[in-house]
């Protein structure tokens, strides 16, 4: 990025400042990132141009426009405006001020709704052969790594207790001491299954480890909530949960509804064979 300037200029007022001078073709990306800056910021090269109906080099063009060296170094500066200016802002809806002239049981009526409405829409727009085919991805695998940061992390925890129970072996992969991640994963093969959960606002962990489980051949389950999600390009079996709730803008009811429903399919499927079951008797024996 260009640094003739001391002040930090923020690229979606970099935009607003050159937008009168960009051509037709560079108007029609710029308002695409207006628009949709929490998707654009996520978005690869490839597909901002295709969605567009304009070439890489186009949209390159344009990140140099703004007076960065590189669309990628436009993509970075735009997610960190993103994570650190936008999201934060938006835990909260702004339309919770509306709420507050209306009674108690209004109130609690409507986030219930709200709630259900969720639980329909996510669950409507998920096939039964997704869920049995990914609930067979990790009934079949070697080891199971799950990875999901911030809000996301008690939904892991859930996930992980369901698993173990039933004898599937499965850790989740902490953020924690990142130097020391190649050497954790030095083991992982093709057999294995990574799920990941990401909801806004989305961790570049979460994203990173998508990114590095698709590239090393293991089968990924990314579970989050638009089909344009960072994670989502990485995903072999994508699942979308509605999360938009009536005051906060991540719910986590349906992602935890979610890993209830998978891990209810492989209790069915899953079959413990008498040895297996014998040793599970005997060390319960210890703790009676």
């Amino acid at each position: 990025m260009n640094h003739q300037n001391q002040t930090y200029t923020n690229p979606i007022t970099r935009i607003h400042n050159i937008y009168s001078s960009l051509s037709t073709t560079q108007k029609s990306i710029a308002d695409l990132v207006l628009k949709q800056e929490e998707n654009v910021c996520f978005m690869r090269l490839e597909d901002i141009s295709k969605l567009i109906g304009v070439t890489n080099v186009t949209v390159i063009r344009f990140a140099k426009k703004l007076g960065y060296d590189s669309f990628g170094a436009f993509k970075k500066d735009l997610q960190n405006y993103v994570q650190n200016y936008i999201l934060p802002k938006r835990i909260i809806k702004s339309e919770i001020k509306d709420l507050r002239d209306t009674s108690a049981d209004d109130i609690i009526h409507n986030a219930i709704q709200n709630e259900l409405h969720l639980m329909h829409a996510t669950y409507d727009n998920i096939s039964p052969e997704t869920l049995y085919e990914t609930a067979m991805l990790i009934k079949n695998a070697r080891k199971v790594y799950i990875v999901g940061t911030g809000l996301n992390k008690p939904i892991t925890e859930i996930l992980l207790v369901r698993l173990k129970f039933l004898s599937i072996d499965a850790e989740i992969i902490s953020e924690d001491n990142p130097p020391l991640l190649p050497h954790y994963l030095i083991n992982i093969s093709k057999e294995d299954v990574f799920v990941i959960f990401s909801f806004p606002n989305y961790k570049e962990f979460a994203i990173k480890m998508a990114k590095c489980a698709h590239e090393l051949g293991c089968h990924t389950i990314c579970i989050t909530d638009r089909p344009t999600a960072p994670t989502s390009y990485y995903a072999e079996k994508l699942i979308l949960c509605q999360t938009s709730s009536l005051v906060y803008y991540n719910s986590m009811t349906t992602p935890t509804s979610l890993v209830t429903l998978l891990s209810s399919i492989l209790a069915v499927y899953i079959e413990k064979d008498q040895k297996t079951q014998e040793r599970i008797d005997y060390i319960s024996s210890f703790f009676q």
